[in-house]
């Protein structure tokens, strides 16, 4: 096949603690600690195209990724923000196309890769070059994190990302609401912008025993998640680790999947910059 969209899921080393905002920070603090290549789980989006797009690429495989990982950990922490970090603006970047080519083998060895393949068209396969060039130009890719309105151009995490390119790619909003987190940070546990409070790494250990009910007294956060999107294919497709899926195999979605309006007006990046980034992206 010379042209299609894959989305390979990466997930965490051991399941997550979602049993509560204690449990959870603790089980992603060690993940950081042992150093795991993927320690809350990654999507990578790979596009390919029998023809080259303008900057005479066929293939990239990326993702959206957090500038100095351990640095930007130890920076929310000093900051106080609790759970304030599923909502805060990381600086981010694009996975570099070798970069992600040597995960996805270490993932593969290591029995923590499953990918999803979506067939396209040729134009369809161009659309998703489009869209990825449109992120660069407009700067989305400087900007990781959960709390980016995505659809706006604001920026976004590895999960939705991966989400929205999924969709593109099939022409219809078909991701599975199984493959969505949902839960209320309690507002007395979150910190930063959201809230304007400073809440402590040790009041979530402390205090965080349970997640809030709902919007009175919490704020949502909801997320494709790659423990969930793995659990779902293993248990449609066990023990497979390569799934193609389409609108069909979904159940024929009817939603078209709306293209992102780039509205949050971050500087337009310069053309040498495109071009930068465009040759990172590509593996051939």
């Amino acid at each position: 096949m010379s042209h299609f969209f894959k989305l390979h899921v990466i997930p965490p080393p051991a399941p997550l603690d979602w049993a509560s905002p204690r449990g959870l920070l603790l089980k992603t603090l060690w993940h950081h600690l042992i150093q795991d290549e993927a320690p809350i789980g990654h999507f990578f989006i790979e596009i390919a195209s029998s023809t080259p797009n303008r900057f005479g690429v066929r293939r990239v495989v990326t993702g959206m990724s957090r500038q100095a990982r351990n640095r930007s950990t130890l920076k929310v922490i000093q900051e106080q923000v609790g759970l304030g970090s599923f909502f805060y603006d990381f600086a981010g970047k694009l996975d570099r196309g070798v970069d992600a080519v040597k995960e996805l083998d270490w993932a593969a060895t290591s029995g923590r890769l499953k990918t999803v393949l979506v067939p396209t068209t040729e134009d369809r396969a161009h659309l998703l070059f489009d869209e990825l060039n449109e992120w660069i130009v407009n700067g989305g890719f400087r900007h990781y994190g959960g709390g980016h309105q995505i659809i706006k151009g604001e920026g976004a995490g590895c999960a939705e990302m991966g989400a929205h390119f999924f969709n593109l790619a099939l022409g219809v909003s078909g991701m599975p609401s199984d493959w969505i987190r949902s839960v209320y940070a309690p507002k007395a546990l979150t910190g930063g912008h959201r809230t304007g409070q400073k809440v402590g790494m040790f009041k979530v250990i402390r205090e965080g025993t349970s997640w809030a009910k709902g919007p009175e007294d919490g704020i949502l956060y909801a997320t494709p998640d790659m423990e969930l999107t793995w659990g779902w294919l293993e248990r449609h497709y066990p023990g497979e680790s390569l799934v193609t899926l389409t609108p069909e195999a979904l159940g024929n979605p009817k939603k078209e999947s709306p293209r992102i309006q780039f509205e949050a007006g971050y500087p337009k990046e310069a053309e040498q910059v495109v071009l930068n980034q465009w040759s990172l992206l590509k593996v051939d």
